[in-house]
């Protein structure tokens, strides 16, 4: 008599506590109900939208702020489409598509993306979504035939800066973000206030030419692209208040922070001229 297969290895959503929570958190708002999809997430759940004009980096802190941006997407018809969720100890991956009235209306929609979610005591305390390079590409060819382009900026009359200041706190990455860099050896004083993750890192970059800085925060999943350069990259404990140098050639120069887990950019900056 012939042996029925072995079970499949993969654990069904239904036994899965991360992928269920992620599941029936996308059904919720799929549905309208706004509550009842952020009732899956801690009330300090720092949530990140990262390669989306016009800075690659948007920062939710806390429940909050992330009403605003569910209210948001149910007033335009937002759909959410989850596939292929992978579960990596309390980290959730997935891959996704979206429906909102605005790339509707572009024709550009779906839109997709890779989220991520970290899971501590059955909340969602991290999440982030980042747009597919294919879909900016789509979506930045949309815009440019919608909206006229800005006008150039004229080139800065700022003094150009041998150092720089980066600060890590409340789930994201400022900078005193000179306008200008001085050609050559350039300081970066790095002070991480923030003490909930194991690791932060930074990174400073420059592209090729025809690259920005959406397209670099789209490449940030996947493997590095072959058109930006790392100029600096250190990866740090919490706490931490160092200064490190690099050297910077030609511009315009960009700036990237990290967390992990989910490692996940938290915060950018650039372009920034260098002379």
């Amino acid at each position: 008599m012939t042996q029925p297969p072995p079970p499949p290895t993969s654990v069904p959503v239904a036994d899965n506590p991360p992928e269920k929570m992620v599941l029936e958190m996308v059904e919720l708002l799929n549905a309208g109900d706004i509550e009842g999809s952020l009732a899956y997430f801690s009330e300090d759940v720092m949530s990140y939208i990262i390669g989306l004009p016009p800075t690659g980096m948007e920062v939710y802190a806390g429940k909050e702020q992330l009403r605003t941006l569910w209210q948001d997407s149910v007033d335009n018809h937002f759909q959410w489409e989850v596939a292929l969720p992978r579960v990596n100890g309390n980290v959730v991956s997935v891959s996704t598509k979206t429906w909102h009235d605005f790339t509707r209306q572009l024709g550009v929609a779906p839109l997709s993306w890779y989220d991520a979610y970290e899971i501590k005591d059955g909340k969602i305390i991290a999440y982030s979504t980042t747009i597919t390079r294919e879909s900016l590409a789509s979506l930045k060819t949309a815009l440019a035939e919608a909206m006229p382009p800005e006008p150039t900026s004229a080139p800065s009359t700022n003094l150009p800066a041998s150092e720089m200041t980066v600060t890590i706190a409340g789930g994201t990455c400022t900078t005193d973000n000179p306008l200008t860099l001085r050609a050559g050896e350039v300081k970066v004083h790095l002070n991480i206030k923030d003490q909930n993750k194991p690791l932060y890192a930074l990174t400073l970059f420059n592209l090729d030419e025809g690259k920005d800085l959406l397209d670099l925060m789209a490449a940030t999943v996947g493997e590095p692209p072959s058109w930006a350069d790392m100029l600096l990259f250190k990866e740090v404990e919490p706490g931490t208040n160092a200064t490190y140098t690099f050297t910077v050639k030609k511009g315009p120069v960009y700036l990237v922070c990290w967390a992990k887990p989910l490692e996940i950019p938290i915060g950018n900056a650039g372009p920034l001229e260098v002379k």
